[in-house]
């Protein structure tokens, strides 16, 4: 025992003391001196005192304190034998641990574990520590392809005899590639024990040349046999240099392609198309030399190409699709149902997933049945399932038997769920514009355009181009240039917003007098500002309003490729003559039909210079979108995608109407109309959904519906909105998750009482490993509905989740795969920020400290057991005993025990 020392929990009772001996002596001086010195009265004072002091004591709250030396202290070191530390900083970690061992002494019981995915038992927990640097060196490695540092702690924690007096010290680069150990730190410190951790990061200098694969993007749009689409491929690098990726469809090599290396994470587009529907295993190989880890070399995933060929066609009058199935494939298997035949209509989500696409020809919101809207819904946003709609129109026997719009009408589609379902929104609407205005600024420009009109033709532009900004809303880009033997971009394309930034360039234009004297050149102009528009995504319309004096001094042979180039672009263009002769004017109409694509109409000549600004604005005034439009036009293919593909816009069949509709922000138009979209698809929760704003019955559609290309993009259509995986309805429904190696299983049925629910995991083979097949039952414990497993191997893992009966039959089953291209111990790029974090969040949690040194280790280990004893009952019995024998003392005479003794002898004397 050591450390003795006496507490007292209310020390200032002590005082008492003072006034306790005190009375007590002075009553004891006062007596007579005959008396004072007699056995009695001494022996009485004396317990008196004796009894005072214990009281009071006791008042105060006297305890006991004391030490005794710890002999139990055990310390395991937990060291990570995981490739990532192993690789990197092995000697390292092993002259640690060497320092620790020599600094240990017999005080401290020492254990040894090792782990990486597994853990091995190096040295058991002794105080003789002779031997235990060899046997470290010479134990069994774990599991070293991957990093579970929660089961390296649970594990090192259940080793421990006497947890109130043991520490785990975590040796560690903390790159966790399993478990968790932040969810396990805080019971493992519930017991008493303390974490300690030492962090070890990557040596970087150790690798200096890597290159490794690191994800496939998602692919968004559909995958269709034969139909080409690419893949993203990252990777990343730590060097410069050239390597070649080759792709393999189930072991097939397809076509090698070098990419370029630069240092950090770069993207590759790799084409493909899949030639046959069914199960492929995708792998990516990546090859460069240098390379220093093969095992990050290769990324796997795999497709499966369902077949999907059953449509469900709703329409509302009776034969209205016949035209729309007459185009589709034959092997398309399609069911046709009136929408007011409540018999045929479905009535559950369930019934809808028996198809693979649902098409509604001329249904508006009105014509379908109470609750219908919801379960389409559910059908193509939580199930997958693909929605195509086409309008129409209906008859009004009410109003002479004429027909009007049914399908996107505003007030029927307005706020409602059939809505939210579609790529385009059925409102009021005029298109945005970008205009960019090239203003003449040739010698000409500067007369007088008339004797009562001070200002010059190039002053009437410059007014003509401050009215345009009247005509155009606040969601329109305005643009400005000059054009003379050159041409000056004055302002770039800018919001209509910024008014004042853009009136300020207009004004100026006549400061550059002697800048742009010259001729009248259309070429250099018109490329310009067509790459400009071009470049411009945030509008529906772009035009060219070009405002001159005279005829373009180039050739048509020069400008006439350039405005073609805008106009196959969408790009349409007027021009203003400002009182041009009478063969300018003959000139301007015949380019503007001949290769603009415009009408002559689009020449407005100003014979009254005053009346430039109106011209000028009154050619920018776009008319409202209506609901109906009755005019011919050819549909013009918006960008590239598979639907058109192959498709020349030469070929397109015109249509002789369209429903007017905007295209929603995430949502894809492929087919335009002058200013608005007639095809438009997105993504819309797990599902696809396309617009198509035209009939499909032949009424405006004949060319396009008697055309091979119209057949072409109408099947491309279907196609393209097929789902992404199989949607029926299945008895038995399971999902996995997790990261690297562990793997979660959640399996979504009703179980009666007996039934369970069991997996049977097959992995593939390998040149390290055969074949492995596990096979596992839910517990009680998981609610007999979830498991955990771990596949180890590198490639694609099945899982066939059965239920099973009381008597072992199996009443369904579904199939999953797990895709494992490498364990994340392999990827050389891991954040060292996030690995130093965990080290020190595992210490925080673990009441413990991040610690640099072997000396550490021992620092704040528990050397002693602090011990107390309370007193003070048996000094309550004591304080009784002693009064009572105060009380004797007083009433009874008495001797010593000499006294005793020589009475004694004095009469054996005698």
């Amino acid at each position: 025992m050591t450390k003795f020392r006496i507490i007292f929990s209310h020390p200032w009772l002590l005082l008492l003391l003072i006034p306790a001996i005190g009375l007590t002596l002075l009553s004891y001086f006062r007596m007579n001196k005959r008396y004072r010195f007699t056995r009695n009265h001494v022996t009485s004072i004396v317990l008196h005192l004796v009894i005072m002091v214990l009281s009071i004591a006791v008042l105060a709250g006297i305890i006991f304190g004391y030490s005794i030396p710890n002999n139990d202290n055990e310390i395991i070191l937990l060291v990570d034998a995981s490739y990532s530390t192993s690789s990197d900083s092995q000697d390292d970690v092993d002259e640690f641990v060497r320092d620790v061992i020599d600094s240990c002494d017999t005080m401290f019981d020492l254990g040894i574990v090792t782990f990486g995915y597994t853990q091995v038992y190096a040295f058991p927990l002794n105080n003789d520590t002779t031997d235990a640097y060899n046997q470290y060196i010479r134990a069994e490695l774990p599991d070293t392809t991957a990093t579970d540092i929660a089961s390296a702690l649970t594990y090192a924690a259940s080793l421990f005899e006497k947890p109130e007096s043991a520490k785990i010290v975590l040796i560690s680069d903390a790159i966790e590639t399993d478990g968790a150990a932040t969810n396990v730190i805080k019971s493992i410190a519930a017991q008493g024990i303390m974490v300690d951790t030492v962090y070890f990061p990557d040596d970087e200098s150790v690798i200096k040349e890597e290159v490794q694969l690191l994800s496939l993007a998602d692919i968004k749009e559909k995958i269709v046999v034969g139909q080409k689409f690419n893949f993203e491929l990252a990777f990343q690098s730590s060097y410069e240099g050239i390597a070649k990726i080759t792709p393999y469809d189930n072991d097939i090599a397809g076509e090698s392609i070098e990419v370029n290396l630069t240092e950090g994470i770069s993207t590759v587009t790799i084409p493909y198309s899949f030639a046959i529907p069914g199960m492929h295993v995708m792998s990516f190989e990546i090859e460069a030399d240098g390379d220093t880890v093969a095992q990050n070399n290769k990324y796997l995933s795999y497709f499966y190409l369902d077949i999907y060929d059953k449509l469900l066609v709703i329409e509302k009058i009776e034969n209205e699709s016949d035209t729309l199935c007459s185009m589709l494939k034959q092997e398309l298997n399609v069911n046709v149902i009136n929408v007011e035949d409540p018999e045929a209509m479905p009535k559950t989500v369930d019934d809808l997933r028996k198809y693979d696409e649902v098409i509604l020809v001329n249904i508006a919101n009105a014509d379908m049945p109470e609750g219908f809207d919801q379960i389409l819904y559910s059908y193509v946003y939580d199930v997958g399932g693909g929605l195509f709609t086409v309008c129409g129109n209906k008859e009004t026997p009410d109003a002479g038997d004429e027909w009007t719009a049914n399908a996107y009408t505003r007030d029927d589609m307005n706020k409602t769920l059939y809505q939210q379902m579609l790529p385009v929104e059925a409102i009021n609407y005029t298109p945005p514009v970008a205009v960019m205005i090239v203003i003449d600024t040739s010698g000409s420009m500067y007369y007088a355009g008339s004797e009562d009109y001070e200002k010059s033709k190039l002053k009437a532009a410059q007014d003509g181009a401050e009215a345009c900004l009247s005509a155009l809303t606040e969601r329109d880009y305005v643009g400005v240039m000059t054009l003379s033997h050159t041409f000056s971009e004055e302002i770039t394309l800018t919001p209509r917003t910024q008014r004042e930034k853009i009136l300020s360039a207009i004004h100026l234009l006549s400061e550059n007098e002697e800048n742009l004297n010259g001729g009248t050149v259309f070429t250099l102009a018109l490329e310009r500002a067509g790459k400009a528009l071009l470049a411009n995504t945030n509008v529906e319309r772009r035009h060219i309003i070009v405002v001159t004096d005279g005829e373009p001094g180039d050739t048509p042979e020069q400008y006439g490729p350039i405005m073609e180039a805008n106009a196959k672009a969408g790009i349409t263009m007027s021009i203003v003559g400002i009182q041009a002769t009478s063969s300018a004017q003959e000139l301007m109409e015949e380019i503007l039909v001949e290769y603009a694509g415009v009408s002559e109409n689009n020449f407005h000549n100003v014979e009254d210079i005053k009346q430039t600004a109106t011209a000028m604005r009154e050619d920018l005034e776009v008319p409202e979108i209506k609901s109906v439009n009755y005019r011919p036009f050819t549909p013009k293919i918006n960008g590239f995608h598979p639907i058109v593909n192959g498709i020349e816009q030469e070929n397109m069949p015109d249509l002789d109407g369209f429903y007017g509709v905007k295209t929603k922000k995430d949502a894809t138009t492929i087919l335009m109309g002058e200013y608005t979209p007639i095809y438009s698809q997105w993504q819309f929760g797990k599902g696809r959904v396309g617009t198509f704003a035209c009939d499909l019955n032949g009424t405006w559609s004949a060319d396009f519906v008697g055309s091979e290309v119209g057949s072409t993009i109408i099947n491309n259509i279907i196609i393209s909105l097929f789902p992404s995986e199989n949607i029926r309805t299945k008895p038995i429904d399971a999902t996995i998750s997790g990261d690297n190696y562990t793997t979660n299983l959640s399996v979504f049925t009703d179980l009666a009482e007996g039934e369970i629910i069991e997996a049977i995991i097959k992995s593939p083979a390998t040149n390290d490993a055969p074949e492995k097949i596990q096979t596992l039952t839910a517990g009680a414990l998981d609610g007999y509905s979830r498991l955990t497993f771990a596949v180890t191997t590198p490639g694609i893992h099945e899982i066939t989740v059965n239920k099973k009966d009381a008597m072992g039959n199996v009443l369904a089953t579904t199939t999953l795969q797990k895709v494992l291209s490498y364990s994340q111990e392999y990827n050389v790029f891991a954040d060292e920020e996030v690995a130093e974090n965990l080290a020190a969040t595992i210490a925080k949690y673990g009441d413990g400290n991040v610690i640099n040194t072997a000396y550490e280790v021992f620092d704040d280990a528990t050397k002693y057991f602090d011990r107390t004893y309370d007193p003070r009952i048996p000094f309550i019995i004591a304080v009784i005993v002693l009064f009572l024998l105060d009380i004797a003392v007083r009433k009874f005479k008495f001797k010593w025990i000499h006294e005793i003794i020589r009475d004694r002898k004095n009469r054996k004397a005698k």
